[in-house]
């Protein structure tokens, strides 16, 4: 894949993308975001609920820079069904897309069409790691091993003991453990956890 265009220019042209090659991948429902070894977070696919970033629910025919990341080093990305998630360098998590069952975190059920910082008073002063979507629910690790989970909850794969549908982070009790990682199929969560010592 070429990086020469993506970032929409002041008068329309394209820019070059930072970086010169592709670091990371994810994969949605139907829609894709790789991210530049610069830190660049590109999209691309179906946009129907603002999925892609772009502030728009137009589809994305190739990648395309999100320009309002730009100057924001991204690490990390995860894709669900209609949503995007992204973790920037600073370890702040970003969320974009469908938000039908709070899979955002952003304490309601609109949809964003830009990525909005999620400033969820579970999550201040916490460094995220790792994030991973189900189709309609995301789970984050934290620096210090801490796991929060949000979103559709009906077959109880936030992990927080009930079927309840949540629209901010909340902290998966794990105590005793040292998590280091999580994946997140479409209907359920795994955690990896090294052994108490």
């Amino acid at each position: 894949m070429g990086l020469s265009h993506g970032c929409p220019g002041s008068e329309g042209q394209g820019l070059r993308v930072p970086g010169n090659y592709i670091k990371r991948i994810a994969c949605g429902g139907r829609h894709s975001a790789v991210i530049t070894d610069a830190g660049a977070l590109l999209t691309f696919g179906w946009g129907l609920y603002g999925q892609c970033g772009q502030g728009s629910t137009d589809d994305e025919l190739s990648p395309t820079c999100v320009s309002s990341l730009l100057g924001i080093r991204i690490e990390s990305v995860a894709a669900g069904l209609w949503h995007t998630v992204c973790i920037s360098a600073d370890g702040d998590v970003y969320a974009f897309g469908g938000n039908q069952f709070g899979q955002l975190g952003t304490g309601a059920e609109q949809a964003e069409t830009l990525p909005r910082l999620l400033d969820a008073p579970s999550l201040e002063n916490m460094h995220v790691k790792v994030v991973s979507c189900g189709a309609r629910h995301t789970a984050v690790v934290t620096g210090d091993s801490k796991v929060f989970c949000w979103g559709w909850n009906k077959y109880g794969q936030l992990g927080l003991g009930d079927v309840i549908d949540r629209n901010i982070p909340s902290q998966v009790s794990m105590d005793g453990h040292v998590l280091t990682n999580v994946a997140c199929g479409w209907w359920h969560t795994l955690l990896l956890a090294e052994s108490p010592t």
